[in-house]
């Protein structure tokens, strides 16, 4: 496996707010602190050529993982190894085979044009210039980098710079890329570019990508696979469909009635199943599981006039949103 990650711990102190001068006046010398656990027993393998999504609410301790697996944060407690190397004790070497990009945090220079910046990362990283060129042509053809490749990287926009920073991540061919929220705050064209060059060197160069994104298009377009951590833990690592079949059956039963609609919506949300319920468009929407059958459902609505019925399908997007919504409920 190209990435192990065993046991992960990460954990912070802070002082603890004190109630009056008194307490103040004592923590001066007898500090009370707070332990929060950001990362609590993570594990998890990724194979080399996978592209990996991980993915959780804010604060749910996703940035604290990949800041682990790129050496930034040494774990409380754990082993990690990437590509054959330990993060933290082997960082110089380490990074030679990793590509990083985190948000707004950039690698390249303000004031240069984008081409004398990705000059001094191939120095930098010791590219061999055929390997260069060869990125380069792959860079300038599918991500359209002529547009701004001479001009300045503070010229250019978000949307350009972010791809820039994307490529230049993939630049000297790294074993894994470490993607933190890449296209947020882009607009359409800019992402699509953006994630058919992501999508391009993972399947066709081998690249290992794991990218956390809150765009559920990042998760659908270009993973194969889900890591969800909420809490700090691991709550489900698989497969999209796999998520959708332990989330849902990912559909939900659409019922257009002559009857008074809010009246069904109550009817249904009190059912024992506590399945989700709601009205879209002037029609009632209930989520499809076993826990209501069908039958039993015509059933119910039978004295509201049901005329029709149908399946409509339940977005990733929905999936996640229950997801999150069910396990804040169950920590309340």
């Amino acid at each position: 496996m190209l990435i192990q990650a065993e046991k992960l711990n990460r954990i912070y102190q802070s002082p603890a707010a004190a109630q009056n001068w008194r307490e103040r006046l004592q923590r001066l010398w007898r500090p009370k602190l707070i332990t929060t656990h950001s990362v609590q027993d993570v594990s998890f393998t990724i194979a080399a050529g996978e592209c990996v999504a991980l993915v959780g609410p804010n604060g749910a301790g996703k940035s604290t993982t990949i800041k682990m697996l790129t050496g930034i944060l040494a774990p409380s407690s754990g082993r990690v190894q990437v590509a054959g190397f330990d993060p933290q004790r082997q960082r110089r070497e380490y990074v030679k085979h990793i590509g990083v990009v985190f948000g707004q945090r950039s690698q390249l220079w303000w004031d240069l044009p984008v081409q004398d910046s990705f000059r001094i990362l191939q120095a930098l990283f010791a590219v061999p210039e055929a390997v260069y060129q060869q990125q380069l042509m792959l860079f300038r053809r599918e991500a359209g980098l002529d547009e701004f490749w001479l001009r300045p990287v503070r010229t250019l926009s978000l949307g350009q710079r972010m791809l820039c920073e994307i490529a230049a991540s993939f630049l000297h061919a790294p074993a894994v890329v470490f993607l933190d929220e890449p296209t947020i705050g882009l607009d359409l064209e800019m992402k699509a570019r953006m994630r058919g060059l992501i999508r391009r060197l993972n399947q066709q160069a081998g690249t290992t990508v794991l990218i956390t994104s809150h765009d559920v298009g990042d998760i659908e377009q270009l993973s194969q696979r889900m890591l969800l951590i909420d809490q700090g833990q691991l709550k489900f690592d698989g497969s999209l469909p796999a998520f959708q079949a332990h989330a849902g059956d990912g559909n939900w039963w659409a019922a257009r009635l002559a009857g008074d609609l809010q009246a069904a919506h109550a009817l249904l949300a009190g059912h024992p199943s506590g399945l989700a319920v709601r009205i879209q468009d002037e029609w009632l929407q209930v989520a499809r599981h076993d826990s209501l059958p069908f039958a039993e459902l015509l059933q119910l609505l039978a004295p509201f006039a049901i005329h029709e019925i149908k399946p409509v399908a339940q977005s990733l997007e929905e999936l996640l949103h229950r997801f999150y919504l069910t396990s804040k409920a169950e920590r309340l």
